[in-house]
């Protein structure tokens, strides 16, 4: 099934944004989401929204919605990806700042303000990595809301 990777999800973010990985890129270009997953990838691109407005400058995604075969992958060379990633159903992103931003101040302030209105369900900070996991809750399978620093 074709997608439209240039549908816009967002003022800054089309779901092309989302259907990418830095690591496998030609999986990648592969993906073609349902419209469940689409659906995801809209509130995700939404909260990331937020972290733009208060953090402004262009925000890489690195890693978007992965289906079964591309999270395998990400597995099997070692990367984070856990079996049952929120990145699969289209509610997680790794995301990068492309200018001088303090990831720190970032991942304290996503902490923050996940505990009144901003939607985030996951953030896992990779200091040494430079770049932020950022996750939406998935409605079809609700999972406890974690905040995470990790090397």
């Amino acid at each position: 099934m074709a997608v439209d990777r240039a549908q816009k999800l967002s003022e800054h973010y089309a779901l092309g944004d989302f259907l990418v990985d830095v690591t496998f890129p030609a999986l990648a270009k592969e993906l073609a989401p349902d419209e469940a997953t689409i659906k995801n990838l809209g509130r995700l691109a939404d909260t990331i929204e937020r972290l733009v407005a208060e953090f402004p400058g262009e925000w890489k995604v690195l890693s978007g919605y992965r289906d079964v075969k591309l999270n395998e992958a990400c597995r099997n060379a070692g990367l984070p990806a856990s079996v049952d990633s929120l990145h699969l159903t289209g509610c997680a992103a790794d995301i990068e700042p492309q200018g001088d931003v303090d990831l720190e101040a970032v991942f304290e302030w996503v902490t923050e303000q996940a505990k009144t209105d901003l939607a985030v369900h996951e953030a896992v900070f990779y200091p040494l990595k430079g770049f932020i996991h950022i996750g939406v809750e998935d409605e079809r399978r609700p999972t406890a809301k974690r905040f995470l620093m990790r090397t």
